[in-house]
């Protein structure tokens, strides 16, 4: 019988789970970011989690505590009930679908066990992950009014091919929450528009005209149930989406766009035009989508930037940008941290202070990258900043942008214009 540890059984069961790398103390072989606060240790396991590799899919941030204390996590600013693991199959058994890996999530595991036990290498979890039926609809339904909405499990999922064979078998528009921005580029006519910032989002989605509503990967924290709990609702695994409609015999177009994506284009696209400074946040915005490479990405701090850059980002592709569905203050530095890390190109974005400072928790996070030798640059959006014209914009990101780190950047821009958005949409709603 060969053996191996319960810390090698558990750094092949983490790595299986998307974990790169660990925050915190020291496990295993895996690449190891020592931090000596807990606080941010764990932040920067959430967010690790929460961006996901670089196509958007999911995966577990993970760090290590005094205890021991594993945190597992794609949920920043996530909490859950500590589970004591007294044995190498109840530690396994954790670790079969655990939250997090779909819907962004947390686990805490007391490891009340010997890590540098030998166990079977052959020992397997006693538990298996839960099946559900497959579930396709009838093609009498053909003429029914079906609407899509979904949100960031079907993109962590990579559910993206089954959601494209559902739309265009069924002709059906496709509603996504913030968290699934680029499940369709911004100018498909599959994409109905985001929904989940403001009150109205999905009032003008046509969600109570429709006969039917498909539900896929939503995350509470971005729709709430009673958005959606009045009309007739069907909740879909994302990794079922495709079977949806296979019996359907051809494809379909997809009815006109709902006010959603139409009545906000109204206000945004003349900002997305403005040339004046500072600028308006949909330019801002815009420059921020076309300057980032493949693999990029874009994050930013829940606030008034963070509205603007859920709102108005256009996305071509899923995993472009990544502004979280709860407040956790220093997200925007974590992830240019998580993404420094692992050279991967970002632009990051948080709130000027009335005060002028960053917020403690960021300022911490800019400090540990510091002694980490991976410096990372902020923008910080407001009243305060100069820029000549639009165009300086631009040219500060090309330099920022696979450039050296270290930099915080104040850039006026006009966050708080948000009059002619809420009279169409009301007032926003998200944090």
């Amino acid at each position: 019988m060969s053996t191996t540890t319960v810390a090698s059984l558990l750094e092949q069961r983490l790595r299986a789970l998307g974990v790169g790398r660990i925050y915190g103390l020291p496990l295993g072989e895996l690449p190891h970011v020592p931090i000596a606060d807990p606080d941010l240790a764990v932040l920067l396991a959430d967010v690790d989690g929460r961006l996901g590799h670089h196509d958007g899919s999911g995966r577990l941030g993970a760090a290590m505590l005094s205890g021991p204390i594993l945190h597992l996590s794609s949920e920043p600013g996530g909490r859950a009930p500590l589970q004591t693991i007294g044995s190498a199959e109840e530690l396994l058994d954790a670790l079969v679908d655990p939250p997090g890996m779909i819907l962004p999530g947390t686990s805490a595991l007391h490891l009340d066990l010997d890590l540098s036990a030998e166990v079977d290498e052959q020992l397997a979890s006693s538990v298996a992950p839960d099946r559900q039926p497959v579930v396709t609809l009838d093609p009498a339904m053909a003429d029914l009014d079906i609407v899509a909405v979904v949100g960031p499990g079907v993109v962590r999922a990579g559910a993206l091919d089954g959601l494209e064979a559902f739309s265009r078998r069924g002709g059906i528009g496709v509603v996504n929450t913030w968290g699934a921005k680029g499940v369709e580029r911004w100018d498909s006519p599959f994409h109905f528009g985001t929904a989940g910032l403001q009150r109205r989002d999905f009032e003008l989605a046509g969600i109570a005209a429709a006969d039917v509503v498909i539900a896929s990967g939503l995350d509470p924290a971005e729709s709430r149930p009673d958005q959606l709990g009045s009309y007739v609702v069907q909740e879909v695994p994302p990794r079922q989406l495709g079977a949806l409609c296979h019996r359907w015999t051809a494809s379909r177009t997809p009815p006109t766009r709902p006010p959603l994506y139409s009545a906000l284009s109204e206000v945004v696209v003349p900002l997305y035009e403005t040339e004046s400074v500072p600028l308006t946040a949909p330019r801002a915005a815009l420059h921020l989508s076309g300057a980032l490479p493949e693999r990029g990405i874009a994050v930013a701090d829940p606030g008034p930037a963070g509205f603007w850059i859920a709102r108005a980002f256009p996305t071509s592709f899923p995993g472009s940008v990544c502004v979280p569905a709860a407040r956790a203050e220093g997200f925007a530095a974590a992830a240019a941290l998580v993404c420094a890390l692992e050279g991967r190109p970002y632009v990051a974005v948080t709130d000027q202070r009335a005060d002028g400072a960053l917020d403690p928790t960021t300022a911490a996070i800019v400090e540990l990258a510091e002694s980490h030798g991976q410096p990372v640059s902020l923008q910080l959006w407001g009243s305060e900043g100069r820029l000549e014209d639009v165009s300086g914009h631009v040219e500060l990101l090309q330099r920022r942008i696979g450039g050296d780190g270290g930099h915080l950047d104040l850039v006026p821009v006009a966050v708080g214009d948000t009059d002619a958005i809420e009279s169409v949409a009301g007032p926003i709603v998200a944090w």
